[in-house]
């Protein structure tokens, strides 16, 4: 962190925004964002499309007050979009000089399943789950490592207005008034939010006072001060020959269909022709493998930007996200306000002239039916043949979502079913009931093979599985031939799968279709009732099975590692820390004693008498902590470490509710959720020298004798999980969790000259 604070002190803010804009100046709402978290507030700001609102959050994070979380989870409703945002920000991140690491999370390419890196750019989905101690990207008995993150550090949600709004945007708001809660600052973004979604933040009792509203404007921003578009509704339906007849009058067209069968439909007419007369003509949607579509989208990108090429862009809703592409001429199906704005912000996008036709629809599907003939009503009327601008967008967004989202926004009951869901999904470690809470249009895992039960498990575990809402599949697989693939393991332990033939179709099962009735290829993607051929398990670097091999090690050898561990994890966990310290109400020293203890003891259950013999450790041996993991015992120890511990916690603690959160994650530190104790004897005392020292360091009130050394009975944990309702312990326990764990992985790289160094 001091390169970083080198940066900050040598450059203004104006100064940091012209370096990661390249040189241009910072717009007022951007500036006016950084000053709001540097004088302590949350921020809510609505700028138009393309107006540098990323570049305001992560400048944020690098000028707020002290008491800033140094980590930011920075969530939005795509995969696409995390990627092309994630770029962005390690681009601007480079051009200022700052050490900070970023990196992607989503399920397509979970680099960071831990949240370790400072900045987090994650889909919704992963944000919520890793909260919810319930990873997508993780075996859930890891839950707990990413969720002491995602509890403590500065949250971000952009593009807030493409969540659900029933579902995405209630979590959104459930997490908001948690952050509140613990005093942690959030921001949501967004170029469409109606202004009864600006006013539930002023009115909020507990929030208002705590938050700015920070407003863009065209006149702010001079690409779109000089930008002069023109919408014209259609009433007919879009048509292969509505392009095909305009494509020699403008040079780069961009086509928006609201379902991907129109899309390819379209694509299959127009691309022959086009492709005749020069025209570099492109496909893009959600059905594409992502090696396919990160290709697409960079060809698309760069004939776009180049001034001699003419370019056709067929595309669905996946264009309303993240790609920051301009057209001349939009021709897009009619869709709700916020989506239509959406797609309208491509074209023109950085100034000049441009125009967008509107045109009917047969179906409304995938969209509410009134919703769409209010859009149709609004267009046709108010702004058929008007140029149209950011005021106009907000007004069109006010007239036809004001109210809901006024209904929705103080739909108080809903939101707290959706918090008790989530508990509920957090309590049981249930994926399902996380991505519930997040989207109605649910999506199943689909890939094509005519032998599913010829693949081996790891071949079927790598073949390229695309996303398809499961309403689609619902109606396309009918008449087909295909399997619902369940992964087990048998009764060794060991990973298997099934086939299930023509299983009913639920949200992410994995489903293989024979290719007598699907087709893929690069340039169309999934199509689904066509013939096609099997798809191949995508070759990979085969995966290490463990981040370490466990060598031969002594307890005490262990638990010294830990500790020096510690004094590097909470180097980079100081947003953790400093929550920590907060909700314990207890000073810096004692706060650090309390995790070193439960850090450097995590693992007192290995001095349980059955748990040496089990390994061939006699009485009067040295204890060991780990040996080679094919010797590895089946005998638990993580639920004793935690009922031997509980005394000497509940002692230093003044309320209960905190011991608790303490013993429940040293109970999880190997697996979220366990809750069993089985009976113990502590027979060695190995463990008092390191307490006895830890006290001393740290002026803690606390001694050998308060531990508990033996339990005749099988007993049960308080509970297999902390409540997530309940705010402030269940905060605690991901916190205490996160640097258990994370000291723990970090011990095995501990080589002997820092153990002689920081063993103490």
């Amino acid at each position: 962190m001091r390169a970083l604070n080198r940066i900050l002190d040598n450059f203004t803010k104006e100064e940091i925004f012209r370096i990661a804009l390249d040189g241009h100046s910072p717009y007022f709402h951007q500036l006016e964002t950084v000053e709001n978290f540097a004088n302590g507030k949350s921020v809510v700001l609505r700028a138009p499309c393309g107006s540098g609102k990323t570049e305001a959050c992560y400048v944020s994070l690098l000028f707020g007050k002290n008491s800033f979380p140094g980590k930011l989870v920075y969530s939005l409703p795509t995969r696409a979009l995390v990627e092309d945002v994630c770029e962005r920000i390690k681009q601007g991140i480079c051009k200022i000089g700052s050490p900070l690491s970023v990196s992607p999370q989503h399920g397509a390419n979970s680099e960071d399943p831990f949240f370790k890196s400072n900045i987090i750019v994650a889909t919704i989905d992963q944000t919520v789950g890793a909260y919810c101690c319930t990873p997508l990207s993780l075996p859930v008995h890891l839950g707990n490592i990413p969720a002491g993150a995602a509890v403590s550090s500065f949250l971000c949600f952009d593009e807030a207005h493409v969540y659900d709004h029933m579902l995405g945007l209630q979590s959104m708001l459930v997490l908001i008034e948690r952050a509140v809660e613990l005093e942690l600052p959030f921001l949501v973004m967004s170029a469409t939010l109606p202004d009864s979604f600006i006013e539930w933040f002023k009115n909020h009792e507990e929030i208002s006072d705590k938050v700015a509203i920070v407003e863009g404007k065209d006149a702010d921003v001079p690409k779109r001060l000089n930008r002069h578009v023109v919408l014209r509704w259609k009433s007919k339906l879009l048509e292969s020959e509505d392009v095909l007849k305009n494509a020699f009058s403008w040079r780069r067209i961009m086509v928006v269909c609201n379902t991907v069968k129109r899309a390819q439909e379209l694509y299959s007419l127009v691309r022959d022709y086009l492709k005749k007369y020069d025209f570099s003509v492109y496909l893009l949607h959600s059905r594409f493998l992502d090696q396919h579509r990160k290709l697409i989208e960079d060809q698309m990108k760069a004939s776009l930007k180049n001034p001699d090429k003419k370019t056709c862009f067929i595309t669905t809703q996946v264009c309303e996200v993240g790609l920051d592409i301009s057209c001349d001429l939009l021709l897009t199906e009619l869709a709700p306000p916020d989506a239509l704005i959406q797609r309208i912000g491509r074209c023109a996008r950085e100034g000049g002239s441009g125009e967008v036709w509107v045109f009917d629809v047969e179906h409304c599907a995938p969209y509410d039916n009134a919703e769409m003939k209010n859009s149709q009503k609004y267009i046709s009327e108010i702004l058929n043949g008007k140029r149209f601008g950011w005021n106009d967008e907000l007004a069109f967004v006010n007239a036809l979502l004001n109210d809901e989202f006024k209904l929705i926004l103080n739909d108080k009951k809903r939101r707290d079913r959706i918090l008790l869901s989530l508990g509920n999904a957090a309590f049981k470690g249930d994926r399902y009931g996380v991505e519930s809470n997040i989207r109605e249009l649910l999506s199943a895992n689909l890939t094509i093979h005519d032998r599913p039960d010829k693949l081996g498990y790891h071949e079927i575990l790598r073949m390229p599985w695309i996303d398809v809402d499961v309403r689609v599949l619902q109606r396309q697989l009918i008449n087909a031939k295909f399997w619902q693939i369940r992964f087990d393991h048998d009764e060794n332990g060991e990973p298997e799968f099934c086939s299930i033939p023509n299983a009913p179709v639920h949200p992410y099962n994995y489903y293989v279709v024979h290719p007598d009735y699907a087709a893929y290829d690069e340039n169309f993607g999934l199509r689904l009732g066509e013939r096609g051929t099997n798809l191949s398990p995508i070759i990979t670097h085969a995966k290490i099975k463990h981040e370490f091999e466990y060598q031969r090690e002594s307890w005490e050898e262990h638990a010294r590692r830990c500790l020096v561990a510690f004094s590097n994890v909470k180097s980079r966990e100081r947003h953790c820390l400093e929550t920590l310290l907060r909700l314990l109400e207890l000073n810096i020293t004692q706060t650090e004693g309390l995790l070193a203890l439960s850090i450097a003891l995590h693992d007192l259950g290995k001095l349980n008498k059955s748990w040496q013999e089990s390994i061939g450790v006699a009485m009067g041996d040295t204890p060991l902590a780990h040996i080679p993991y094919c010797k590895r015992t089946k005998i638990a120890h993580a639920a004793i470490s935690a009922d031997a511990l509980y005394p000497l916690f509940r002692k230093l603690l003044s309320k209960r509710q905190h011991s608790i959160a303490f013993k429940l994650a040293i109970a999880h530190h190997h697996h979220t959720r366990a809750e069993t104790v089985e009976p113990y004897t502590l027979s060695w005392a190995n463990y008092e020298k390191i307490v006895e020292k830890i006290c001393s360091e740290y002026s803690l009130d606390a001694s050998p004798k308060d531990i508990r050394k033996t339990e005749e009975h099988q007993k049960r944990l308080e509970t297999s999980m902390i409540n997530l309702e309940s705010t402030f312990p269940y905060t605690m326990y991901c916190i205490v969790s996160r640097f258990i764990r994370l000291s723990d992985q970090d011990s095995f790289s501990i080589n002997g000259e820092k153990l002689k160094d920081g063993a103490g």
